[in-house]
C-alpha cells in the first residue's frame, strides 16, 4: 500500500524549505493524479538539481510562484 502524499509531504518539507528559493510545497495535480510541489521564487539550475523529480512514487513539480509577503493586518 502506498504511503498517503500528505505523510511523504510533511517528512521532506522542512529539507525543501532550507533550500535557499523554495518558499512553499504543496499537494497538487499533474495529468489528474496527485503531485508534490515544491514552490520557489524563482527556478534555478541548483534547485533544479537539488528537488528530486519523484518522491515515494509521487511525482514532484517545481512551480515558480515568486515570493509571498504576509499581508499587514486590518
Amino acid at each position: 500500500m502506498p504511503v498517503p502524499i500528505e505523510q511523504v509531504l510533511r517528512a521532506h518539507t522542512d529539507a525543501w524549505l532550507a533550500i535557499p528559493g523554495v518558499v512553499g510545497t504543496a499537494i497538487g495535480q499533474q495529468r489528474g493524479k496527485p503531485c508534490i510541489k515544491v514552490l520557489v521564487a524563482r527556478k534555478s539550475a541548483e534547485i533544479a538539481t537539488r528537488i528530486p523529480r519523484q518522491v515515494d512514487g509521487y511525482p514532484v513539480v517545481v512551480e515558480e510562484t515568486g515570493e509571498f509577503r504576509a499581508l499587514p493586518a486590518r
